[in-house]
C-alpha cells in the first residue's frame, strides 16, 4: 500500500508488511507520517503505542473471508487503544472471489473502501481516500 501511495514501482507479487515501515507523504498540502504496522502476531506488541498517536487508523485486509475475520479480531483486540477514526481498505479487489468493499464493511463495522494496491492507476484514488478521511472530524 505504501508503494502505491508513494508512486514507487509496484511489484506484482503480493507481499505482506513485515515489521514496521514509516513514510512521510504530503496530503492536502500537509506533511503526514504513515506507519505501516505488520499484521503478524509477533509484531502486535508495538501497536499499542503507535495507535495512541494516530490521527487516522486504516485497517488493510485482503478481501477474503478468512483475512477479514482475522482483521476484525485484531481490530476488536486493539480497539481500546484507538483514539482516532478507523477506516478499512478491502485490498486485492482484483482477485477472483474477493469480497466486495460493501461486504467487508458489513463484517468490519467501519467505513470500507475497495482497493488493489498493485494497480498504479489507483494511486490517486488512495490519496483521495486518505485526504478525505483525514479532513472529516
Amino acid at each position: 500500500m505504501l508503494n502505491l501511495l508513494q508512486g514507487r514501482d509496484i511489484s506484482k507479487e503480493r507481499n505482506p508488511t513485515v515489521g514496521l515501515e514509516i513514510e512521510n507523504s504530503i496530503l492536502n498540502g500537509n506533511k503526514v507520517n504513515i506507519w505501516d504496522l505488520g499484521g503478524q502476531e509477533r509484531y502486535q506488541f508495538m501497536w499499542q503505542d503507535f495507535l495512541k498517536g494516530a490521527g487516522l487508523t486504516v485497517l488493510v485486509c485482503d478481501s477474503t473471508e478468512e483475512n477479514v475475520e482475522k482483521t476484525k479480531n485484531i481490530y476488536d483486540k486493539f480497539s481500546r487503544y484507538l483514539t482516532a477514526k478507523v477506516i478499512a481498505i478491502a485490498n486485492k479487489q482484483d482477485v477472483p472471489g474477493a469480497l466486495s468493499a460493501k461486504q467487508v464493511q458489513k463484517k468490519m463495522g467501519v467505513r470500507t473502501y475497495g482497493m488493489s494496491a498493485i494497480k498504479i492507476e489507483l494511486r490517486e484514488r488512495m490519496r483521495n481516500i486518505l485526504e478525505y478521511e483525514i479532513n472529516i472530524k
